[in-house]
């Protein structure tokens, strides 16, 4: 019943090409392509957007930033819109469909076989306002498609103002110091796989990693389905 008044409401339309009965049709889905991969240091040109050696030295936690889709793309934009600000979660799906069909296109699927997939979270005040977090939504979906451990294990300890709202140095000091690690069993010398919808400075993901790197793991790697 629900299903049925959601699909009066916001009737499903392919957000690229806006075909009737899908949300992303396979033709939409076939034009989706990554963008240049670049280190999240010096933005320069970087295989698998691994963080250059010497940029770790800026106090950069994550091995790498994974981006599976360009934001210039209407349909992306239009999904990551319409999850969350119009609530449709089952575009969640689609997105962690997206994750994982950019880990099967670059051979992905062996080197982090074991990996921990740990969402980004979310301000608990907006989580209660929105009814759910749309990192966790698709960390799950990606990791129960490509068979991995969900865990998660992250929260904020202090709440934040919203990042669309900041440039970017204010983004960077916005969040820093405000996230902990759930009581859990230890990682492991374990790679993590740290999920959130877009990124734009990638100031948060990096802020989570500096955390978990506390906890051992082998290495930490954000995935975004877009970088704005």
């Amino acid at each position: 019943m629900l299903q049925f008044f959601l699909d009066l409401v916001f009737p499903k339309f392919c957000q690229g090409c806006f075909a009737e009965g899908t949300y992303l049709c396979l033709a939409c889905q076939a034009k989706i392509q990554a963008p240049a991969e670049r280190c999240l240091g010096c933005s320069k040109n970087s295989l698998l957007g691994r963080t250059h050696p010497e940029c770790r030295s800026r106090d950069i936690a994550l091995s790498a930033l994974l981006v599976a889709a360009d934001y210039e793309n209407e349909a992306i934009r239009n999904l990551v819109w319409n999850l969350k600000y119009n609530s449709v979660k089952e575009i969640a799906d689609i997105l962690a469909l997206i994750l994982a069909d950019y880990f099967v296109n670059r051979e992905l699927t062996d080197y982090f076989a074991g990996s921990a997939v740990i969402p980004v979270p979310m301000r608990e005040k907006r989580k209660r306002m929105r009814g759910f977090n749309q990192a966790e939504l698709v960390a799950s979906q990606f990791a129960k498609r490509l068979g991995l451990e969900y865990l998660p294990i992250l929260s904020k300890n202090k709440e934040t103002k919203s990042q669309v709202e900041l440039e970017r140095n204010e983004r960077l000091k916005n969040v820093e110091g405000k996230f902990m690690v759930k009581p859990t069993p230890s990682l492991g010398e374990r790679k993590i796989i740290l999920i959130d919808d877009v990124a734009a400075t990638g100031a948060t993901l990096n802020e989570c990693a500096k955390v978990l790197k506390q906890r051992q793991v082998s290495e930490i790697w954000g995935l975004v389905v877009a970088r704005n």
